[in-house]
C-alpha cells in the first residue's frame, strides 16, 4: 500500500534471513526486475549500499553505508518501481527502474525522473516520495548555459521551483517525446543509448528497502 498522509512510512522489524544486498541502484533494479517478472506476490527485501534513494532518506550523497545484518533491528520501507519503455526508430525496449530516468546530457538536459527526488546532491523533485504511487519528472525547456548553472546551483537547496524553464510532470504514467533529434537515456546510472520517446509507468510497492532502525 502506498504511503498515506499522516501515517508513518514502513514498519519496524528484524532484517529478514532472505534479504538481498545491492551494491548500487543498477543492481537493485536488476534484482527487483527479476523478482517482478517471476510473478512473486511478496515484495522483495533489499538493502542498498549506495544510491540516490539513500540520499532521499537523509544519507550523504553517493556515500557507501553499512548494511544491517540478518536479525538486526531495521525498518522495512515499501518502495515503488517504474516500468520504462524506451523507443527509438522502429525498436523499443522495456526495463525496470527503481530510482531515476535521465534523458539528455549535463549540457542539454531534457527530462529527469526521480523516485526520491535526488540526483546526487541535487534535490530535483522536492515533493517526490519513493512510495507515493506516482512518477515525478522534471521537464527542461532551456539550454542556456548560464541558466542551467543557476538552476543546478539552486537544486542543491531544493528551491529551484517554480521556474519559467522548468515544469513538473506527475502521474501514474508519464511520457517524454523528442522535439527533434533523439536523446541519450540513462536508467539508474546505466546507459540505454538514444531514444525518440520514453514512457514510465509506476509499479506500486514493488520492493521493500531494508534500512537500519534509528
Amino acid at each position: 500500500m502506498t504511503i498515506e498522509k499522516g501515517r508513518e512510512w514502513g514498519e519496524l522489524a528484524c532484517v529478514p534471513h532472505d534479504v538481498l544486498v545491492a551494491a548500487d541502484e543498477a543492481r537493485l533494479a536488476q534484482v527487483v526486475g527479476s523478482h517482478v517478472r517471476s510473478g512473486a506476490t511478496r515484495p522483495l527485501a533489499v538493502a542498498l549500499v549506495r544510491g540516490d534513494l539513500l540520499t532521499a532518506l537523509g544519507g550523504a550523497a553517493r556515500r557507501r553505508i553499512a548494511v544491517p545484518r540478518v536479525g538486526d533491528a531495521c525498518r522495512l520501507l515499501p518502495c515503488d518501481a517504474y516500468e520504462v519503455t524506451i523507443s527509438h526508430a522502429k525498436h523499443s525496449t522495456t526495463t525496470l527502474a527503481v530510482s531515476s530516468v535521465v534523458i539528455g546530457s549535463t549540457r542539454r538536459p531534457a527530462w529527469w525522473l526521480t523516485s526520491g527526488g535526488f540526483l546526487g546532491r541535487m534535490n530535483v523533485a522536492p515533493d517526490s516520495h519513493p512510495n507515493d504511487g506516482r512518477a515525478d519528472a522534471l521537464v527542461w525547456s532551456t539550454n542556456n548555459l548560464r541558466t542551467l548553472i543557476a538552476i543546478r546551483r539552486r537544486m542543491r537547496r531544493g528551491d529551484h521551483l517554480p521556474h519559467p524553464d522548468l515544469e513538473m510532470s506527475r502521474g501514474a504514467t508519464v511520457r517524454w517525446r523528442a522535439q527533434g533529434s533523439s536523446r541519450r537515456v540513462v536508467v539508474d546510472g546505466r546507459s540505454y543509448g538514444r531514444a525518440d520517446a520514453v514512457a514510465v509507468t509506476v509499479r506500486p510497492d514493488a520492493f521493500c528497502l531494508v534500512v537500519a532502525a534509528p
